[in-house]
This record gives structure tokens, sequence and C-alpha cells, in this order.
């Protein structure tokens, strides 16, 4: 009776893991779930669904019209190859975990007897042998992959806020270059102009050959300023085509011509290191990683003295009434040698390492909060005081200059040399806004979420909440 109750329980215990869904719909739903309340975007896993093709209808969509931060986001979420690879680590992970359910197959012997060949017709046996280990170590089996696979959708869900951090900044940075190309063509346009009137300035004897020539150098200076600033222009634009993942008639987008000005007021920047400390998707999944080592190495601990345990049933045809005479058997590994020491250290390091690590990364993050938050600060002071003050100043020089010049009170160098401060005070109101904007992007990928709404729920799944095993001594 007792091995039909372990045949049954066996038995029962394989169909139901054979049922597991291999499927990573549901894991990847909580990605999704926990990025779009960080970010406020919709993330996509391509598998030739319906919903793809409507997916790349949509891009198809937002690269008709101006390309917005928001927009960009968006599409690098839904079509950069290199996040659809990352995702299938979820399939990976789950596959894991059902694994982890599946007892090993049973090995089936067939063989000729040496020493029942008066009693056995045929002189053959066969046996049946299961480990029995696999059935009772299942749940602390079951119960690291699902911790694992929890850590895994943490690190997923923080590489995409990742990708998404790297966008806005790649978005800013071109939208920046191209605004500096758009002036630096204004001023390449008027150095012209002015080059051109003073050549003629000079073939009327009205001008000296130094005027000219100044003029000359002013104007080469500005064509030079302008391809350099439309090269950096280039490079910009295609770093963000590869992270959306546009090639083809997609790298046609366009963008607004002007970065956004500063908000009026500034999101509320306090408690900004314990928020990120409660919603960071990378800390959770060092947790994560932590509480799965621990899971195995109360395995470990466990099984150190048993080792393999293997029962099996052997069955022979006696030859005296034909009849099928059955017998048990019994495997047991002897831990004479490796009572699983060196495995049990390992973990140990691990779990001390994983356990050094998350402190670390908590440090790390606290310190970024703060970095980040004195960017921002610093980049907004920036770009009032140039905006405000400095852009002001340098326009008043040159109008008074220019009105000093053409009253002959002051020379063509001290113009130039005006117009040239003008110039470069626009290019650094340009950059100091960009940085301001990559700083409070930079701020949000710190913090792990948009800065100023609530924090967002934790990405946990009730059924990895199990209590750890009870500690097992060595």
């Amino acid at each position: 009776m007792s091995l039909r109750k372990i045949a049954l329980v066996t038995a029962t215990l394989a169909l139901l893991g054979g049922c597991a869904s291999t499927s990573p719909k549901e894991p990847f739903k909580d990605v999704s779930t926990a990025v779009a309340a960080r970010s406020g975007h919709k993330v996509r896993w391509n598998q030739g669904s319906g919903d793809d093709q409507e997916a790349e209808r949509a891009i198809d969509r937002m690269l008709r019209h101006e390309l917005t931060v928001d927009g960009a986001v968006q599409i690098a979420l839904l079509a950069n190859p290199s996040l659809q690879a990352k995702f299938e680590e979820l399939a990976i992970s789950q596959a894991d975990l059902v694994q982890a359910g599946l007892l090993q197959n049973p090995s089936f012997t067939l063989g000729r007897t040496a020493w029942e060949s008066e009693h056995i017709n045929p002189n053959l046996f066969a046996a049946v042998e299961q480990s029995f280990l696999d059935l009772v170590t299942m749940p602390l089996r079951k119960r690291i992959a699902a911790t694992e696979l929890e850590a895994a959708k943490l690190e997923i869900g923080d590489h995409v806020l990742e990708l998404a951090a790297d966008v806005r900044a790649a978005f800013y940075t071109a939208q920046a270059a191209e605004q500096v190309v758009a002036m630096r063509r204004l001023v390449d346009e008027a150095a012209k102009a002015s080059a051109e009137l003073a050549r003629r300035q000079h073939d009327a004897g009205n001008t000296s050959d130094l005027a000219l020539s100044t003029e000359l150098a002013l104007s080469a200076q500005a064509s030079l300023d302008r391809k350099r600033s439309e090269g950096e222009a280039a490079v910009a634009r295609e770093q963000l085509n590869k992270l959306m993942g546009a090639w083809g008639p997609r790298t046609a987008w366009r963008l607004a011509a002007r970065l956004p000005e500063l908000p009026k007021e500034e999101a509320a920047l306090e408690h900004l290191e314990s928020v990120a400390v409660g919603q960071r998707l990378d800390i959770g999944a060092a947790r994560r990683n932590v509480q799965a080592m621990e899971y195995a190495l109360g395995l470990a601990k466990t099984t150190r003295w048993v080792g393999t345990v293997q029962v099996g049933v052997e069955a022979g045809r006696l030859r005296h009434n034909r009849r099928f005479s059955f017998g048990p058997s019994v495997t047991l590994e002897i831990p004479l040698f490796d009572q699983r020491q060196a495995q049990i250290a390992r973990l140990e390091a691990f779990t001390r390492q994983g356990e050094s690590e998350l402190r670390a990364l908590a440090i790390d993050v606290r310190a970024d909060v703060r970095s980040a938050r004195a960017r921002v600060l610093t980049a907004r002071g920036v770009v009032d005081e140039l905006g405000k003050v400095i852009v002001p100043l340098r326009e008043n020089i040159v109008r008074f200059s220019q009105e000093q010049y053409d009253a002959m009170l002051l020379g063509v160098y001290q113009l130039i040399q005006a117009k040239q401060s003008e110039f470069d005070a626009y290019r650094e109101y340009i950059e100091a806004l960009r940085d301001y904007w990559i700083a409070r992007s930079d701020l949000e990928r710190a913090v792990g979420g948009r800065v100023g709404a609530p924090p967002a729920p934790s990405l946990n799944n009730p059924a990895a909440a199990i209590a750890p095993p009870a500690p097992h001594t060595p």
C-alpha cells in the first residue's frame, strides 16, 4: 500500500507540473503595470499578434507628426529591438519556475539475471526507479525559482526605465543641437551678407583692406561653426534613432524648433531619497536576489546529509507458477566525502555578496538623487541668469556698439567682439536649457518615477512572498 500511495502522489505531482504554463504573459503584465505607474508609458512584447500590428501603425502615426519627448520614449518602448530581446528573460525565468515544479523522469531498467535463473523465466527482470528527494524538495525549489522570477521582473522593469531616461537625454540633446544649427545658420547668413557688403565697399574704395579681411574672416568662421554644429546635430539625431529602433523611412521625423522653456515652478524636491529607496526597481531586484540566495542556502543545508534517494520497484516472472513477482528497492547516497560543505560555503558567500551589493546600491541611489537634485537646481539658476540677465545685456551691448560704430566712435574689432559674445550667449542659453531638462530626466531616473507624482506601487507577486524556510544548522 505504501508503494501505491507513493506512486499515486508522484503521478499526481507529475500531472500538475506538466500542466503548469510556460507562458510569460502574466510576468510581462506585471512589468508593464510597474513601468506605466512610474513613467506613464506602455511597453510591448512583439510576439506576432494583432496588437503588434496596431503598435506598428501607432508608431508610424507618431512619426508623421512633430516628435515630442514623450513620443520618442513611447516609440522606443514599442520598437527598440534590444528591449525586445531583454523581455525574453521573462520567458526564461518562467520556464525555470515550471522546471522547478517538475519531477525528474523515472528510470527504466531491463536486465538479465545471473543468480536467479532457476526461479525466473525468462531470465529477465525489469525495474523502475524514481528520485524521492525531488518530491520532498519541490516546494523549496519552486520558492527559489519564484523569487528569481520576481527579481527578473524587477530588473527588466528597471531596464525599461533606464532606456526611457536615455531616450529623453538623447531627445533633448538632438533638439538643442538642431536649435544651435538654426542659430548658426542665421549667423552664417548675416556674416555672408556683411562680407558681401564689405567687398562692395572695398571695391568702391570706401573701406580698407584690413576691414574687408576682417569681415571675410568672420564670415568664414561663421560658416565653419555652422558646419560643425550640423555634424553634431546629425550625430545626436542618429543616437536618438538608435534608441528608438528607427530606420529607413522612420528616420525622417522632425522636432520642435525650440527646447521647452523652464516650468514656472519646480516640483517639491524633499524626501526624494526615501522615495527612491522605496520604489526603485533595481533595489527591489537586489532584495529578491538576496532572498533567493537565502532560500537556496536553506535547501542546501536541508539536503546535505540526505543526498540522493532513489525509490524503485523490480519485477520478474517466476518459473514455477508463471506469476510476476515485485520487490521494492531504495538507493541512498552516503554523504561520506561530500556533505555539501563547498556548495553551502559558496551560497553563503553569494548571500553576503548580495547583501553588500544591496547596501552599496542603496547608498549609490541616495547619492544619485542628491546629485541630480543639485544639478536640476543649478541648471535652473544658470538658465534664469542667462535668459534674464546675460543675453539681454549682450543684445544691448551689440545695439550700442553698432550705433557707435555707425557714428565712427568704435572700431570694427570691438563690434565683432560684441557680436561674437552675443552669439556665445545664445549658444550657452540653449545648452543650459538642454542641461536642465537632461538633469530633470536624470533626477526622475534616480528617483525611479516621475518627480512630483505619488510613489509608484511596488512590483510584488504575493505568490513569491512566502516566508523563508526555517534555518538549518550545518
